[in-house]
């Protein structure tokens, strides 16, 4: 009985033993394979100079597939499989990665999972409408471009942006962006600058509004200040503005190179040919050389103005209605030799 006790017993032991083995060298082998996973170095350097973006609620298989697809990495499989086993198929986080070279599957899904506080350079000049901003923004910030056009669409709102070039965070949002360029609205608007607008008899508002009729009236910014103080005095005058390019913004036609008669009988609050006093917003987004070219009107007696018939791009400024009609019809005569109807 005893011998057949000890027999079992060391049975038993070797038994116990060749299990604790198998799972010993079972759990190596995991260890070898997470720490391929893990260790395996992915990301290719190929777009050195670019950054990956993770848009809002993006699920990590997705992510894979574009960086795979982009040839930001070289072996999908491994990162799915790491990110799997630390299940992290949910947390991606939004954000604007730089993505070097030589960075293993842990460093890569730890940089995606980090969010970005990455600081760019968000520049916009040039734009006429909110939607076009709205789209120009967009493709520089995370912001959704519909949501930014419907917060910049108010005409008290377009008042606020002043085109530049500003440093955001890359995940500013589309009502951190709007509270940014109030910021910076209200900054550049200092005391001595108010002062000058309250001399001309407008508000910083009106000033805005006055600067996108002028920007979009020159060509030649060394004649901006002229043309501001040809405005003020139809305003301060009580005439009409008569101003072309707010009939363009009303028609919604920026193609139109000649104003037409047909044109000045559109009914629209942006019509200074029915209308006196400024329209009730900007027709574009107008540059501080404009809002400067308007706190500092030239002060002389124009009246009226005509494009010059050697299409240079400068005016021809007159003081009575007949003189300006003698620029008009040179101008005119200009135009319909270059066959330049609408």
């Amino acid at each position: 009985m005893t011998r057949k006790s000890n027999g079992r017993g060391r049975r038993k032991g070797r038994n116990i033993l060749l299990v604790a083995s198998v799972l010993l060298l079972s759990g190596l082998a995991c260890a070898v394979l997470i720490a391929s996973w893990t260790f395996k170095v992915n990301s290719t350097g190929a777009h050195h100079s670019e950054r990956f973006i993770v848009q809002p609620n993006e699920q990590a298989s997705k992510v894979i597939d574009r960086l795979l697809e982009g040839g930001w990495i070289e072996d999908d499989l491994s990162l799915r499989r790491y990110i799997a086993l630390r299940q992290w198929e949910n947390a991606m986080r939004a954000g604007r990665y730089e993505i070097e070279g030589g960075l293993d599957n842990r460093a890569l899904a730890r940089r995606l999972l980090s969010g970005s506080r990455e600081a760019v350079q968000v520049q916009f000049t040039g734009v006429r409408l909110p939607e076009t901003l709205a789209g120009i923004v967009a493709g520089q910030i995370s912001a959704d471009s519909a949501e930014l056009a419907s917060l910049l669409g108010p005409e008290n709102v377009r008042t606020l942006c002043i085109p530049n070039t500003y440093e955001l965070w890359w995940k500013t949002s589309a009502e951190e962006f709007v509270e940014r360029m109030e910021g910076e609205w209200n900054k550049w608007w200092t005391p001595a600058r108010r002062a000058q607008a309250e001399a001309i008899g407008l508000s910083p508002a009106e000033v805005h509004v006055l600067a996108s009729i002028v920007k979009a009236e020159v060509s030649k910014t060394d004649e901006a200040d002229v043309v501001a103080g040809l405005y003020l005095n139809r305003l301060n005058k009580g005439m009409h503005l008569q101003a072309d390019p707010t009939l363009v913004y009303a028609l919604g036609d920026f193609t139109i190179r000649r104003v037409l008669d047909v044109h000045r009988e559109i009914d629209s609050p942006y019509n200074t040919y029915l209308h006196t006093g400024l329209p009730p917003g900007p027709i574009n987004y107008p540059e501080s050389v404009y809002l400067e070219a308007v706190l500092n009107a030239k002060d002389h007696k124009y009246l009226y103005m005509c494009a010059r018939d050697d299409f240079s791009g400068y005016h021809a400024f007159a003081k009575t209605y007949r003189a300006h009609l003698r620029n008009a019809k040179r101008y005119h005569r200009a135009l319909n030799s270059e066959r330049i109807y609408r």
